[in-house]
């Protein structure tokens, strides 16, 4: 008897497990801009340790503020509030730890297996604030928290005070708070210039400068091209003229693919995606992609790009040429992919969804 009974509860959990299954399939279908949570589960499973650690595996498992903030964003947008919330938690505990502002320190490394680390570097970085508190006033919106709202204006407040600098051009955001002011010029770091954010953060702020650094990066970025294709570099020094003689290789790499896909969140038909589309749709195989350019040289580096930065060459030629891309389009994370791909592998879906689908 009790077997019988057994039987027909197993049965029944399996039944419930595909509606449930069924009815997530039919969503993908019915909206094509869907988020898929198979998605979210692996990069959980394979990047957010049990405590809200978020691990960058292609860098000795460290972990930096710009990570956190990132897992905080694609956690809010795949509706994971108790996700959000460790990772947070993680993050006020282990990295807003400085003592005279509420700034995030960027760099901590793990000292074993275990969930002990320290803080290596305690300088901030300061794309990791402007994402965090962008997560947190996205988080607020969608859960009805002051809370994270208040949590969001602390750290904007002293970001504001301690790294954003007039300059006779305008405002810039310095990448941290100390070592980027040098006799020749200021080092930036165009791509920590998060335009969705900067966006989202003048509306719930007004009066604060964001839309000001808004307008100042654009011009940055339209100004600071560089080589055959008038690329942006990773970094560049900005004194008398705006050049490629900061303290970094003159490459557009691993950080500079960041920019058009934050040009192009929220603004598909920006102009200043001209020189992307034209440089990726010499590349047929996306796979094909150098992940550095020399802008000096014009010579490709000898790796190839990470899947996560041929998501964002697909959405942004999409954008381009005025190709309906929808979510089906873009490739599923998979399990052999570094934290950095994965991660803008699904930054970019969540743009996908913003740009075209409407935020919810």
């Amino acid at each position: 008897m009790l077997k019988h009974w057994g039987t027909r509860i197993a049965a029944a959990v399996i039944g419930v497990l595909a509606l449930v299954w069924l009815g997530f399939w039919i969503r993908d279908l019915s909206d094509p801009y869907h988020l898929p949570g198979g998605d979210w589960r692996l990069f959980k499973k394979l990047f957010v340790t049990s405590d809200g650690r978020v691990v960058d595996t292609g860098n000795g498992n460290i972990t930096h503020s710009e990570g956190q903030a990132y897992g905080m964003i694609l956690a809010e947008a795949y509706g994971d509030r108790r996700t959000f919330n460790r990772i947070w938690s993680w993050t006020q505990k282990n990295l807003q730890t400085r003592p005279n502002d509420k700034l995030l320190s960027w760099l901590w490394k793990p000292t074993g297996k275990g969930p002990e680390g320290s803080i290596t570097d305690p300088n901030n970085a300061s794309d990791g604030e402007l994402l965090a508190a962008w997560a947190l006033v996205r988080a607020s919106n969608r859960w009805n928290s002051y809370p994270y709202q208040q949590s969001a204006a602390e750290l904007l407040v002293d970001l504001r005070r301690l790294a954003v600098r007039q300059t006779p051009s305008g405002l810039v955001l310095l990448p941290g708070v100390d070592g980027f002011l040098k006799a020749d010029g200021l080092v930036l770091n165009p791509s920590y210039y998060v335009f969705p954010a900067l966006r989202e953060l003048a509306k719930i702020f007004p009066g604060s400068g964001w839309d000001q650094l808004d307008a100042a990066g654009r011009s940055l970025i339209r100004e600071a091209r560089f080589g055959k294709w008038r690329l942006n570099p990773d970094w560049l020094l900005d004194g008398e003229a705006i050049t490629l003689g900061a303290p970094f290789p003159p490459d557009f790499g691993y950080n500079a693919v960041r920019i058009p896909l934050h040009v192009a969140w929220g603004d598909p038909t920006s102009d200043l995606l001209a020189p992307y589309g034209d440089f990726w749709k010499d590349f047929p195989d996306l796979a094909a992609i150098p992940a550095t350019v020399n802008l000096e040289t014009d010579a490709f580096g000898p790796d190839p790009s990470l899947p996560g930065v041929q998501s964002i060459a697909r959405f942004v030629l999409a954008c381009r040429s005025g190709t309906r891309l929808v979510m089906r389009d873009m490739p599923r994370v998979s399990r052999d992919e570094p934290y950095y791909s994965a991660s803008l592998k699904l930054l970019t879906k969540v743009a996908l969804r913003d740009t075209f689908g409407g935020n919810p």
